[in-house]
């Protein structure tokens, strides 16, 4: 065949009860629900999917029914449709490989058990279609960081059938590649050198990469079918449809990412720069008065910065009970105080006053030589170790002038210290013989 169509999806996170909320359990259930209902009407020849299809390795039954509800549409299809099948590999989250051990198998063993997937562990299958042969689908489980050197080792093990270029190949991984995030499990680099036509990447929750323009790329995240942080909100949800074609002995990789609605969400993020507790408050009221749509996720984030004193003002519960249509409204407050008067036209040097009289209590007549310290110490910074430096400046500050810095006055008295036992007092201790019971235990004739 010199043609193969096949769709791929990943991180449903089914049973995920977000911020505990009934509906957003719901929610990822309908994503998904959503995903494969699109991805029947593109009429693929088969469809992957790479990792955790649950939010966690137990689900309960109501989770466990939306699965196998939602699965049972690739089978049950029109009469002039073949069954879809759809080749799965696990996660991060949906296996527990302890349970696993212990209990004979995973969540995933029983929906192959019901024919409803075809589960991948270090495996691969061949696909086929009116009984020939059209693709090999090949799948490792979650590794984390060692997922480089098993994926090696499935290359040397299975080399025989990953030389074949009659069908494409296509590898499942869950896994971080390098340059989505920082923490990351394998390189792109890592994938490139393997015999696999396209590599579908599971576990990053966003669309990888941004634009499928690169002719030469065969490395594909589809993202998560909902949105599980609000990190992802700004990203689309979907998946990938993929033709992939024979040209020239080789088989060119052409990617579609379709995307469909989710429930709506909006992350504001506000920076008040030099503020008061009244602006805030006045701001974010409006904030989510305009943005208090039906049903919507509404996250803020504040930043700025507080006289001191005013932080305690603003009431963050008090502020989300305005939102009356959101279904859940949360203000992430990332402000800060000063005790530095707030004016937008203070010179640098009025500022380092502002501190060194209001947080560090020094006295007036030797600021303007804190001062020079502080501007000798920003200047050399670059040049020289800074902890080192500053703490022996300010050592010899210390030292030349040591009654700087004054004390708080804390109007009690300072408690006077016990006077010590006289010299006679202490040598009488000494010389304190045991008592006759003592004696009788540390005698030569031991117990008497």
């Amino acid at each position: 065949m010199d043609s193969v169509v096949w769709c791929h999806c990943a991180d449903a996170h089914l049973g995920y009860k977000q911020y505990n909320l009934p509906q957003r359990l719901k929610d990822f259930g309908h994503a998904f629900d959503t995903c494969i209902s699109l991805i029947i009407k593109q009429k693929p020849d088969f469809v992957v999917f790479a990792g955790d299809l649950f939010e966690h390795y137990n689900p309960n039954p109501p989770e466990l029914r939306q699965a196998i509800t939602i699965l049972k549409k690739l089978k049950n299809l029109e009469e002039n449709h073949r069954e879809i099948p759809i080749y799965v590999i696990s996660g991060n989250h949906d296996v527990s490989y302890s349970a696993s051990k212990r209990y004979g198998g995973d969540i995933l063993d029983f929906l192959q058990d019901l024919e409803l997937i075809h589960y991948l562990k270090d495996s691969y299958e061949i696909v086929e279609k009116d009984g020939q042969p059209i693709a090999l689908v090949a799948g490792l489980r979650f590794w984390g960081k060692k997922t480089p050197e098993r994926l090696e080792a499935f290359c040397s093990e299975n080399k025989n059938a990953l030389a074949r270029d009659d069908i494409p190949k296509i590898l499942l991984l869950h896994a971080f590649l390098e340059g989505t995030v920082a923490n990351y499990d394998i390189t792109p680099y890592a994938l490139n050198i393997t015999p696999f036509d396209y590599i579908a990447i599971g576990h990053y929750h966003m669309k990888w990469p941004t634009n499928f323009t690169d002719q030469a790329n065969k490395i594909f995240s589809s993202g998560a079918t909902e949105h599980r942080t609000s990190a992802e909100w700004n990203h689309p949800r979907g998946f990938i449809t993929v033709k992939a074609e024979k040209n020239g002995g080789k088989w060119a990789i052409n990617p579609t990412f379709i995307s469909y609605e989710v429930r709506e969400k909006k992350l504001i993020t506000k920076d008040f720069d030099l503020t008061t507790a009244n602006e805030v408050i006045r701001v974010t009221r409006e904030l989510i008065k305009n943005n208090d749509k039906k049903e919507i996720l509404l996250k803020l984030y504040l930043t700025g910065t507080l006289k001191r004193g005013e932080y305690s003002f603003i009431n963050l519960q008090e502020l989300k009970k305005l939102a009356k249509h959101a279904l859940y409204v949360d203000i992430i407050n990332h402000l800060t105080f000063t005790t530095i008067k707030l004016t937008e036209t203070i010179s640098d040097r009025d500022a380092y006053l502002e501190v060194l009289k209001n947080t560090f209590n020094i006295k007036e007549q030797y600021r303007d030589s804190y001062l020079a310290l502080i501007e000798n110490i920003i200047r050399i910074a670059e040049d020289r170790d800074f902890t080192q430096l500053a703490t022996k400046l300010l050592d010899d500050f210390v030292e030349k002038n040591p009654d700087a810095i004054k004390m708080p006055e804390m109007g009690v008295e300072p408690q006077k210290a016990k006077p010590k036992p006289s010299t006679k007092r202490a040598k009488a201790v000494k010389k304190r013989r045991p008592s006759k019971k003592l004696d009788s235990f540390t005698s030569k004739g031991g117990n008497k």
